[in-house]
């Protein structure tokens, strides 16, 4: 019989399709089992962490991201990963430091920046410019629906001041300089 390194009890735990139970006991970072309270009881030892969760609460194993874009998080793994990575000058540094690394590289390309690192959620196009003027550079944010780009790409894909915003989208301008 072996003890657990942490239980989870007092909440609902959703086990499958009609299956529910009272405690998961975890061990070696994955659920090691699940039932009633007494049941999980049993493998509490001297080490074991027991969390109690707020009445009316819902655990769900292993449910760890209900929306992801898999082919574009795949792609960014492999390329210019920002995710794990907390503001502004981070993200620069990182970039920057892609595209010194990666010379032969049409396009830089990846993302995972996040919108509370910028005023408005909108990062500038100039940062990108100050250190990757030559190259398209295309960086999705987080969840995947906006994109960081610099003036290369802008160029390439033909958009100017003059261009209208797609259908169901948005290109954000600088208020200072774009006037609606």
């Amino acid at each position: 019989m072996f003890t657990a390194e942490l239980i989870l009890t007092g909440a609902r735990v959703r086990l499958g399709a009609d299956r529910w139970a009272e405690a998961v006991a975890v061990r070696a970072g994955r659920i090691a089992a699940a039932g009633t309270w007494a049941q999980v009881e049993a493998l509490v030892g001297p080490e074991t962490r027991v969390v109690r969760a707020a009445p009316g609460g819902v655990l769900v194993p292993g449910f760890q991201d209900s929306h992801i874009h898999a082919p574009f998080a795949g792609r960014n793994r492999m390329r210019l990963w920002l995710n794990d990575l907390s503001g502004r000058q981070a993200y620069l540094d990182a970039i920057a430091a892609y595209a010194n690394s990666h010379p032969d590289e049409p396009w830089i390309v990846g993302g995972g920046w996040a919108l509370e690192y910028f005023p408005g959620g909108t990062p500038r196009k100039e940062d990108l410019d100050a250190i990757v003027p030559d190259r398209p550079v295309f960086l999705f944010n987080r969840d995947v629906h906006s994109a960081w780009v610099n003036s290369r790409t802008l160029e390439l894909a033909g958009i100017t001041d003059e261009t209208p915003d797609p259908t169901d989208g948005r290109i954000e301008r600088d208020p200072a300089i774009h006037r609606a």
